[in-house]
């Protein structure tokens, strides 16, 4: 059941937060199933998470399995999700006098531009769904592409 925006940014932020580090521990899962093919080893585990996703891909390629396909393109899609949570974990929130809340970004010469609730809530629930994507292949398919991969 998808989150309902209640106006709470903080609260939307935190959402977005801990939905994306379950995320991560999804890929890491992937990561440690891979283990035959690559070992993930404790350097590839204090990667960045784009690195961790652009890896899964390449190793879920290296298996050839009917059975993954769109696995590779779903560990690539979810960096931009990453990017966007990003912008709001490392962002800084500023309430406005025209009680407009804004983020700005922690770089340097980063625009500010306006944020509202809506816009987290709607992220965290896109992080929760992709989660799908990283799940169901971990029970059965990839760890048969993997048995087969070791057959040949």
């Amino acid at each position: 059941m998808p989150l309902t925006d209640d106006g709470d940014m903080v609260r939307g932020l935190g959402f977005v937060t801990m939905y994306a580090a379950w995320l991560e521990e999804d890929v890491d899962d992937l990561l440690r199933l891979m283990d035959p093919v690559e070992l993930f080893d404790e350097k590839k585990q204090r990667w960045q998470i784009s690195h961790k996703l652009k890896h899964a891909a390449k190793l879920v390629r290296l298996l050839k399995s009917d059975e993954l396909d769109g696995l590779p393109e779903a560990l690539e899609g979810a960096i931009e999700l990453f990017e966007r949570r990003n912008e709001f974990v490392h962002g800084r929130v500023y309430a406005g006098h025209d009680r407009i809340d804004y983020i700005r970004g922690g770089r340097p010469n980063a625009p500010t531009k306006p944020i509202t609730s809506s816009e987290l809530y709607l992220l965290a629930n896109e992080i929760w769904d992709y989660r799908g994507h990283f799940i169901g292949p971990q029970f059965f398919r990839l760890p048969r592409a993997i048995e087969f991969g070791r057959m040949r």
